[in-house]
């Protein structure tokens, strides 16, 4: 169990500051992510300033554009054929800025979350079959669940990713593991569609998860999901410590404290995306 007791031309750049050189660096990834860094300082790129500033034959400068502009990083003017920032550029930088934004209004929330649960919260994003943990506080009591801030787990071994995936109809369930089904980290974990899917029932029922040593031995955690049907967004909330915390008076208080919770940064993200 985890307790706890620069220059202003792109081409002159050697590395980014702060970075070292990569060990093996590959060539073409390289030559893309300067043409993304060099739209962004400059507008617009022709493919001649993408020949020049990168010091490649134009024919390459011609199939790095071909394959940004196939994937819309990039959208070509049909007025003077210049190159700029494409829609997908966009949305991955929309993405990223209400990432920050959220992690800012759940800060607050979540420390609320480990002083009155006195157990570690953690922000939770839901990544297809995993979950990611953005962002977390850990409560002021010595023995503690170890923040996860950072990492990655399967969905169906957390909390909060056991309450996004409630949010998903059985069809959908279906789909997502059609191909793998879930997969066991300890001897209490579900390994079964079937066995998912009777737990989702439950879990759709209560309006919270509990992860009771499903993803580390020792460890219980209450999750629940946090959709924003205005900001078209879901995310989870969850708390962790010790698995001598469960009782029934727990479970009831900490499912109302993370109800209250998910309530307050829904509001919190509408009233900032109005």
């Amino acid at each position: 169990m985890s307790m706890n007791t620069g220059p202003d031309r792109l081409g002159e750049l050697t590395e980014p500051a702060g970075h070292a050189t990569p060990a093996y660096p590959i060539g073409s990834v390289d030559n893309t992510l300067r043409i993304l860094l060099l739209l962004r300082d400059r507008g617009s790129l022709t493919l001649a300033e993408v020949s020049t500033e990168l010091g490649i034959a134009r024919s390459s400068a011609h199939r790095l554009m071909a394959m940004l502009t196939y994937y819309d990083f990039v959208r070509q003017s049909p007025a003077d054929r210049s190159f700029r920032i494409g829609l997908a550029l966009v949305d991955i930088g929309l993405a990223a800025a209400r990432t920050l934004d959220v992690r800012a209004l759940a800060r607050p929330i979540l420390t609320g979350l480990a002083q009155s649960t006195g157990m570690t919260a953690h922000l939770v994003f839901p990544r297809g079959r995993e979950v990611l943990f953005a962002d977390g506080v850990e409560t002021e009591r010595t023995i503690r669940a170890a923040l996860r801030t950072g990492s990655t787990l399967p969905a169906h071994v957390t909390s909060a990713g056991k309450a996004m995936l409630a949010t998903l109809s059985d069809d959908q369930l279906r789909q997502m593991f059609s191909k793998e089904p879930p997969q066991a980290l300890t001897d209490i974990s579900v390994s079964s569609l079937s066995a998912l899917l009777r737990e989702i029932s439950g879990i759709r029922r209560s309006g919270y998860a509990i992860n009771h040593g499903e993803s580390e031995p020792g460890v219980l955690a209450m999750g629940v999901a946090c959709v924003v049907r205005g900001a078209e967004l879901m995310v989870g909330l969850s708390v962790a410590g010790p698995d001598f915390l469960l009782d029934q008076a727990w479970e009831e208080q900490v499912a109302q404290d993370l109800r209250q919770a998910a309530t307050e940064l829904a509001k919190q993200i509408e009233t900032y995306n109005l």
